[in-house]
């Protein structure tokens, strides 16, 4: 017999039968099942699977995985490859939907983006004013409701993002298939605002579209033709297809920023709340070890496409709460826990910092008012986000039937869901059907109440275990390198002091 001691110190050592094989067992992973526990201190088991030696890379991630109960298997492929048969869009496809393959349309994406969920297109109006678009991958036209794999992927519920890997919710096939690709006619829901060019919305629309992305942006792309306007590198950017050139490009992407700066701008206004805590990425090398460690730094060209996104999923999430009052799929994010909020107010005004918890307007307030540009200016709003954090709830999908209260807190909106991300969460396809029923693109879904309630609890699920397994990947690789790396020497700042 011999004691596992589990990583989560919330179980006690477990007693196993199995005689593991090898004098330095304590080196080994295991994964382990409890099958009796009467003993506080300790609770008896079995052995499932040895998983490796720990403190290697791969071992550590298949731990993380299995810890987070995440199920990475691969797809058969007798589920998917009548999908990929042709390559070409039903000639049905095209007597119903809006062609939109001439029009300057284009996605923006980190730069080793390979699911390309979202492509955005501005124009002007004969009246003067500006119609933007929104076009999102009609996933759901290929993933068929009631298939046994729209099951298989409702139960996986999210793409699953590591530092080395990503574990796709779809078919890698598929997610190439939906991913909206530059010079490839791709299907795609629009969402579209006639707007000033202020970006004061005067109406919009929804409909099912075609599209031929003329090119694939990435941010840095964006960034630049931002800063740089009219002498920006055009030898930088990717090709430019479908007639359209840089120029094109860049004036609507300017077009669009200083839309999304007013949407922005009002979204705070009404009191909207935005929490940045520090992320970090890694360059790895051909084994996959880190070589290089770096703060994910927050751009405009960021924010612009995070506005539009917002704004997408606020309208379409009005639109199926309306239509649909029993069976909408929506998200909310409750106040925070006021216990733990008040703590930290307490323990802010210890060392003569002052915040304002009375809502998410207030809060965001204070943040700024101790948000200054100096070195110490940004390490105090690290420290705040950090601590302010932890009294947070975490958001949630629901049945619109079964709860009273819609609203999303950190976002100060009434109604909000999810519909810009269809190839990397089950949640957006789920919003996809109820507003292609909206719309009379198909019946009403006969789902009962339970059923959508049981979906977003496995939504939910998936997302904090795919979320948490993503922080843990994170820890584990900044540990290699700190310790590949010593001496490692860097600026920090102490968050917490605990009494001993």
């Amino acid at each position: 017999m011999i004691a596992l001691q589990p990583r989560d110190k919330r179980i006690p050592r477990i007693i196993v039968n199995e005689m593991c094989g090898s004098t330095t067992d304590e080196d080994i992973l295991f994964k382990a099942q409890i099958t009796e526990w009467e003993n506080p201190k300790y609770a008896k088991g079995t052995i499932i699977e040895r998983i490796g030696v720990k403190g290697n890379l791969k071992n550590e991630t298949t731990a993380i995985l299995s810890a987070y109960q995440l199920d990475v298997s691969p797809f058969p492929s007798s589920l998917y490859k009548h999908l990929l048969e042709s390559c070409a869009i039903p000639e049905a496809e095209f007597l119903y939907r809006e062609d939109l393959r001439k029009e300057c349309v284009f996605t923006i994406d980190p730069l080793t983006a390979r699911d390309l969920d979202d492509a955005v297109s501005c124009k002007t109006l004969s009246n003067g004013n500006l119609e933007v678009g929104v076009h999102i991958s009609d996933v759901g036209f290929y993933l068929q409701e009631e298939t046994e794999l729209d099951t298989m992927v409702s139960k996986k519920g999210t793409t699953i993002y590591l530092v080395e890997n990503v574990y796709h919710m779809l078919p890698v096939e598929l997610c190439s298939r939906c991913s909206l690709l530059p010079g490839k006619d791709s299907l795609t829901f629009s969402v579209f605002f006639e707007m000033t060019e202020n970006g004061e919305i005067l109406n919009h629309r929804f409909a099912r579209t075609i599209i031929n992305s003329c090119s694939q942006l990435a941010y840095e792309h964006v960034q630049e033709m931002l800063d740089y306007r009219y002498t920006f590198d055009q030898a930088n950017l990717p090709p430019i297809t479908n007639g359209h050139n840089a120029s094109d490009i860049c004036e609507i992407v300017n077009k669009l920023m200083r839309i999304s700066s007013n949407l922005r701008r009002k979204r705070f206004d009404n009191g909207a709340l935005k929490i940045d805590q520090i992320k970090i990425f890694f360059k790895l090398d051909g084994a996959g070890k880190p070589v290089q460690i770096s703060k994910y730094e927050n751009i405009e060209a960021h924010r612009l496409i995070e506005e539009l996104m917002l704004l997408a999923n606020i309208t379409v999430a009005k639109k199926i709460l309306e239509d649909f009052p029993d069976i909408a799929f929506l998200r909310r994010h409750d106040a925070p826990n006021p216990r733990l909020m008040y703590q930290t107010k307490e323990l802010l005004e210890s060392i003569g910092i002052h915040v304002d918890i009375t809502n998410s307007s207030t809060l965001q307030t204070s943040l700024e008012n101790y948000s200054t540009t100096d070195f110490l200016g940004s390490v105090r709003s690290a420290v705040l986000n950090h601590l302010l954090a932890k009294p947070m709830t975490q958001a949630r999908y629901f049945c619109a039937s079964r709860e009273d209260d819609y609203k999303h807190y950190a976002l100060s909106v009434d109604n909000y869901t999810h519909f810009t991300s269809p190839i990397r969460r089950y949640a957006d396809i789920m919003v996809h059907r109820l507003l292609a029923a909206s719309l009379g693109y198909s019946t009403k879904p006969t789902w009962e109440t339970d059923y959508v309630m049981a979906i977003a609890a496995n939504c939910n699920k998936q997302k904090y275990n795919a979320k948490k397994a993503g922080e843990a990947s994170t820890e584990l690789f900044l540990a290699y390198y700190i310790d590949q790396n010593q001496p490692f020497i860097q600026d920090a700042v102490v968050v917490d002091v605990k009494k001993q």
